[in-house]
C-alpha cells in the first residue's frame, strides 16, 4: 500500500535527534527507506545496528550515504547519487536536521564559509535545491528545517554586511544567524513552491527545544578546564530542564507525518504546535536575498523548478 512506501532523507541521523527522529519515522511503519546523511560512515552504521536491534518491528529498510554539509561538493554528490539511483520514486520527506552550535572561534568549511552559517543553512540549501527533482515528484513531501529559538537572538535581522560574523565574530551570535537563516529559508522554499504549482511540496521550520546531545559539545569546556560546579550545574540542568532526544525529535515527527497534507507550509513549530516566530522570519526581502545570496555562494540553485 502507498503508505508503507514512503521514503525519507535525514541529515545528522547517526546521533541526537537525528536519530531519534529515525528511530520513530521507522517504528511507524510508513516508511520503506530512510537514508541516513552522515558524514562519518562507521558512526552511521553503528547507528543502523543499534535501530536494527532496537525491537520495534519493521520492514523500513535504513541505508546510509555520505554527506559532509561543511562541503557544497559532498552535497551536490548527495544529490546526485541519490536522483540517479532513487530519483524515479520520488522523495516523501527530507528533514534538514544536521547542525553544529556555538562553535567558539571563527571556523571556516571546505568552501571558506563561516563554519555555522556553511553547515547549518548553505550545506542544507545546496542540498535541497539538489533533491528537489525527486520531491518534485512526491505527492505530499514535505521539507522540514530543524531551527531554533535561538533565531531570536539575531534581534537585528539577517546581517547581510557580515553574514559571515568576520567583521565581529561571535559563537551565539553566528548560531543565531544561522537559526534565522533556517527559517528565512523554510518559508521562501514554501512560497516559492507554491507559485511555481508544487503544493505537493511543503516546507517548515521548527524548534526542536534545549536537546541534551551532542550539539552541545561546544558549550561545555574540555575537560580539562571543567570546574566541579560546572559539571554539577550542568548536571542539573541536563536532568531538569533539557529535553529527552526523543522529545526533542518529536515536532520534526510530527511535522514528516502527524500533520495533514500542506498544513504547515510556511509554518514554524514548537512543541507539535504552530508557534509565532520572531518578526525577523517574515521579512520576506531578507528571505530573498537570503535565496540568492546562498545559491551565488554555493553555485547551487533551483532555477529550473522555482
Amino acid at each position: 500500500d502507498g503508505a508503507s512506501r514512503k521514503t525519507c532523507v535525514v541529515t545528522g541521523a547517526n546521533t541526537g535527534i537525528g536519530f531519534a527522529t529515525v528511530r520513530a519515522l521507522r517504528a511507524s511503519n510508513e516508511y520503506s527507506k530512510i537514508t541516513l546523511a552522515c558524514r562519518d560512515a562507521s558512526k552511521a552504521r553503528r547507528a543502523i545496528d543499534a535501530l536494527a536491534r532496537d525491537g520495534a518491528a519493521s520492514t523500513c529498510a535504513l541505508v546510509f550515504r555520505e554527506l559532509d554539509l561543511a562541503s557544497v561538493a559532498s552535497a551536490r554528490d548527495f544529490a546526485a547519487s541519490y536522483l540517479d539511483d532513487e530519483g524515479d520514486d520520488g522523495l516523501d520527506c527530507l528533514v534538514n536536521n544536521a547542525g553544529v552550535m556555538a562553535v567558539p572561534k571563527l571556523e571556516r568549511t571546505r568552501d571558506g564559509f563561516e563554519l555555522q552559517v556553511g553547515v547549518n543553512h548553505l550545506g542544507h540549501h545546496a542540498l535541497t535545491a539538489g533533491l528537489m527533482p525527486a520531491l518534485a515528484k512526491s505527492e505530499d513531501a514535505r521539507v522540514i528545517c530543524v531551527s531554533s529559538e535561538a533565531h531570536r537572538i539575531a534581534g537585528k535581522g539577517l546581517a547581510r554586511e557580515d553574514l559571515f560574523g568576520e567583521k565581529n565574530y561571535s559563537a551565539w551570535g553566528q548560531y543565531g544567524q544561522s537559526k534565522l537563516a533556517n527559517v528565512l529559508f523554510a518559508f521562501e522554499l514554501a512560497r516559492r513552491c507554491e507559485r511555481a504549482g508544487l503544493g505537493n511540496v511543503t516546507a517548515s521550520a521548527l524548534h526542536p527545544g534545549a536537546v541534551d546531545s551532542e550539539l552541545g559539545r561546544y558549550l561545555q569546556p574540555p575537560d580539562e578546564e571543567i570546574k566541579w560546579w560546572q559539571t554539577k550545574l550542568y548536571d542539573f540542568i541536563r536532568l531538569n530542564f533539557l529535553k529527552t532526544t526523543e522529545q526533542g525529535a518529536a515536532t520534526s515527527v510530527f511535522l514528516a507525518r502527524e500533520i495533514a497534507r500542506g498544513e504547515a507550509r510556511g509554518k514554524y513549530y514548537s512543541d507539535c504546535a504552530e508557534k509565532t516566530p520572531a518578526k525577523n522570519c517574515l521579512d520576506v526581502d531578507d528571505a530573498r536575498w537570503l535565496w540568492d545570496r546562498s545559491a551565488e555562494l554555493t553555485g547551487v540553485g533551483f532555477d529550473s523548478l522555482l
